[in-house]
């Protein structure tokens, strides 16, 4: 019974990664209906384990579910993005700072590893690999905060957060100067400069803000 339990949710977190991937990345495009057994086919999973995927992702708002039972997934809106923007700019700007006084060596060698790919990625041009390291180069940081509470509440918006990332990230011109940026990140936690740390991620959070609102403010929420 126990065995079943593990293989069962073994299963389950193989389905949401992959659904997660897909949507994040935009494989699956905003709108589009899931369907069970068209997943099934895809990953060779039974639908029980789909479902509690699906279940997994509702409850992080990637994809909605209908009272008759459709799964589609999250069209993004322009109001959205504005209350993601508010809770990254009081939350990461905090876990910035305290990450400068916080954060162990094993954290510090990730953080310098996780820029130095960056910067690799962004004269490679490898747009996907740059937008998972960019989401990790953040949570890292938020993770090096040390406050169980915060990590929590970034945990609970992180999917939503690195969709919107992704979509800034698209934007030409936005990859190099938020390389840049993540740089100068790096280099005040690595100085354990706190106040620094803490400025440069909200102006790095407030220029990701207005690159989306400049190319995207002009379309209306139910056009997304």
């Amino acid at each position: 019974m126990k065995l079943k339990t593990v293989q069962s949710q073994t299963l389950q977190n193989q389905v949401y990664e992959y659904l997660h991937e897909q949507i994040v990345s935009g494989n699956i495009p905003p709108g589009q209906r899931i369907v069970e057994g068209k997943v099934s086919q895809e990953t060779g999973v039974s639908r029980s384990p789909i479902r509690e995927a699906i279940r997994r992702l509702n409850s992080e708002g990637l994809v909605s579910v209908s009272p008759r039972g459709g799964v589609r997934v999250y069209r993004a809106t322009f109001s959205d993005f504005k209350y993601l923007y508010e809770c990254r700019l009081s939350l990461e700007p905090t876990a910035a700072f305290y990450a400068a006084s916080r954060m162990n060596e094993k954290q510090r060698k990730q953080l310098s590893d996780s820029v130095d790919k960056m910067n690799l990625m962004v004269d490679k041009k490898e747009l996907e690999k740059l937008k998972i390291l960019s989401s990790q180069f953040h949570y890292l940081i938020v993770e090096a905060s040390g406050n169980p509470y915060l990590l929590k509440m970034m945990n609970q918006l992180n999917s939503l957060i690195s969709f919107y990332r992704n979509a800034v990230l698209n934007i030409p011109k936005r990859i190099e100067e938020g390389a840049d940026e993540h740089k100068a990140i790096w280099n005040a936690i690595k100085n354990e400069d706190g106040k620094a740390a803490e400025e440069l991620m909200k102006a790095h959070i407030q220029r990701d803000y207005q690159f989306y609102v400049s190319m995207y403010s002009g379309v209306k929420d139910d056009e997304y």
